[in-house]
């Protein structure tokens, strides 16, 4: 029971603020429409992910979430 309040008051929001800063850093790459010369959102976000420091940060809680439940299921 502890482990399921730890995740859901630390890592699921910690994991949604990283993805809204992941959102505003891609939304923000390009910042015409695509009508006037700018960038497709999914093609900001293909050149955008690689660099993001947010992106990598969601993907170290997503795998620390995914650790610790491992771990939580073996004992």
């Amino acid at each position: 029971m502890k482990f399921n309040r730890l995740v859901w008051i630390i890592f699921v929001p910690l994991f949604l603020f990283f993805l809204g800063l992941f959102y505003v850093e891609v939304s923000v790459y390009s910042l015409l429409p695509p009508e006037h010369g700018g960038m497709s959102f999914w093609t900001e976000l293909k050149y955008v992910w690689y660099c993001s420091v947010w992106f990598y940060a969601m993907v170290l809680v997503a795998s620390y979430i995914q650790y610790l439940r491992f771990k939580h299921k073996r004992k």
